[in-house]
């Protein structure tokens, strides 16, 4: 999907050299920049365009929260794609067995199969995201088709579990110039994250922990999987059996958990 979305940008921007020289020509004449002279300036601007749209912490589209102080040694736990059963629950067990709270960043489709642990995520005191609907790929997308899958999410949530959600996590982490836009007005905070160990690979519970663990410091927003998109096989077992030992090995290290939302509340009282 990431190669598609370069190609469409890339056309576009082409498209739009070869307009702009072609009407440049028609208004200056020989004194009209080359056609060359435009596509660089296109290009250039569409790789802007992509590096915005691709990587979750560039603020060409918006400042977007991914990192909480650097002078408080917490770090949040966060959780995407699910519930996907069994292994949301499970991560809920573990969490409950450790007195840890965490962020779990939901896909309106599954909340729809999986009611009972959405309300058990609420009802156990951690925090509820609005993933989107069906986990799509919204940099290709308009503000209304955005604005649907933002909106239907919530309604979801807010049915099955009583609460509407104030975090929107983009799958990806993948925005465009509407993305954050529509989040807010329909009541949700953009955020992303910090560090990500790619667990949805499967590259083993130890691998998992390890990248973890050398990856925290203060402020840290920890990417984790309870499932992998739409897959209702994902296997998110490596997952389960890495987090105890991410939980225990974290805390000796000094780092106290805390939910997303309440980091972010935090940095912003500074």
């Amino acid at each position: 999907m990431i190669y598609r979305i370069v190609a469409v940008v890339s056309a576009v921007a082409i498209g739009l050299a070869l307009a702009a020289s072609g009407g440049a020509r028609v208004i200056a004449g020989t004194h009209a920049p080359s056609p060359v002279v435009w596509m660089v300036v296109f290009l250039v601007a569409a790789a802007i365009v992509l590096v915005g749209m691709l990587d979750r912490r560039a603020p060409i589209f918006g400042a977007i929260f991914y990192r909480g102080r650097a002078d408080v040694a917490a770090i949040a736990l966060t959780f995407d794609d699910g519930p996907t059963e069994p292994y949301t629950s499970l991560v809920l067990d573990i969490l409950r067995d450790s007195g840890v709270k965490a962020t779990f960043f939901v896909i309106g489709q599954k909340v729809e199969q999986a009611p009972t642990v959405v309300r058990r995520i609420v009802e156990e005191g951690h925090e509820i995201g609005n993933h989107t609907f069906d986990h799509g790929v919204l940099p290709l997308r308009g503000p209304g088709h955005i604005r649907q899958t933002i909106g239907a999410t919530s309604e979801i949530i807010a049915r099955v579990a009583g609460v509407r959600p104030a975090l929107f996590r983009a799958p990806h982490g993948w925005r465009n110039p509407w993305v954050d836009r529509v989040a807010r007005e329909q009541g949700c905070e953009p955020v992303a994250w910090t560090l990500g160990v790619w667990d949805t690979d499967r590259p083993g519970a130890d691998v998992i922990c390890d990248r973890a663990l050398k990856g925290l410091a203060n402020g840290t927003v920890l990417l984790l999987h309870d499932g992998r998109g739409l897959d209702r096989e994902a296997d998110v077992s490596q997952l389960v059996e890495a987090l105890p030992g991410l939980i225990s090995g974290a805390r000796r290290l000094g780092f106290r958990f805390t939910t997303l939302g309440a980091m972010l509340a935090e940095g912003r009282s500074r």
